[in-house]
């Protein structure tokens, strides 16, 4: 199976066969294409075993704890490979970009995260904070602490993004509320709020490009 891929590349591989290959580092002496085809039927596809706790994984005959670490270790892996390929890129001048950039942080959290972007006048990135994990809403997310992430890194104007795990990207009305709440919180201080990105699994919304930015 090495060779294989050495000598053809993954493409012509099934997704089992990836996985064998992989597990060969870790059970080095087991029937890893029996254990490929567990997990794949355990867990119904690669996101989602990648994603699951790891405790949940080692439940499954064959694998152990340090194989289910590994697997596990691959989800964080190919966020960071994703958001270093974004961050080659730090100026956020167009919503492709913008929503480029917010997928890196994003895509594939199984939990909602809330994140401003602190951008100068040319719009490039001069930090990128996680302001809250769980429900986006007036109660989770404080104004404050946005506000100051802008003060601190001298921000000219923020991006602001989060996530909708499942279901639509509709914005709530407590997102919009929010994002309303924010604006008049930062436009006092100099700081203008560009964009509210809302990331699905396979679709955004943008506030800007739905001219519901101010939310009024």
């Amino acid at each position: 199976m090495r060779s294989r891929f050495l000598q053809e590349g993954a493409d012509g591989m099934a997704t089992h066969e990836i996985l064998e290959l992989l597990l060969y580092g870790t059970i080095p002496r087991g029937d890893t294409n029996e254990i490929a085809h567990h997990l794949l039927d355990e867990f119904g596809s690669i996101s989602n075993l990648i994603e699951a706790d790891p405790h949940e994984i080692a439940k499954t005959a064959g694998v152990g704890i340090k194989s289910a670490v590994f697997l596990s270790l691959l989800h964080e892996l190919v966020l960071r490979y994703e958001r270093e390929k974004v961050e080659q890129k730090p100026a956020l001048t167009s919503i492709s970009r913008s929503v480029e950039y917010c997928r890196g942080l994003l895509a594939f959290r199984p939990t909602e995260r809330f994140y401003v972007i602190c951008l100068d006048s040319r719009r490039k990135i001069l930090h990128t904070s996680k302001i809250s994990e769980g429900t986006v809403n007036d109660a989770a997310v404080s104004p404050r602490m946005v506000a100051e992430k802008a003060l601190r890194y001298q921000a000219t104007s923020v991006l602001l993004c989060h996530n909708h795990p499942k279901g639509s990207v509709k914005p709530s009305f407590d997102d919009i509320n929010l994002t309303a709440r924010l604006n008049r919180m930062l436009e006092p201080l100099g700081v203008e709020v560009v964009d509210h990105i809302i990331i699905g699994e396979n679709e955004y919304f943008s506030f800007f490009e739905n001219d519901l930015l101010k939310g009024d």
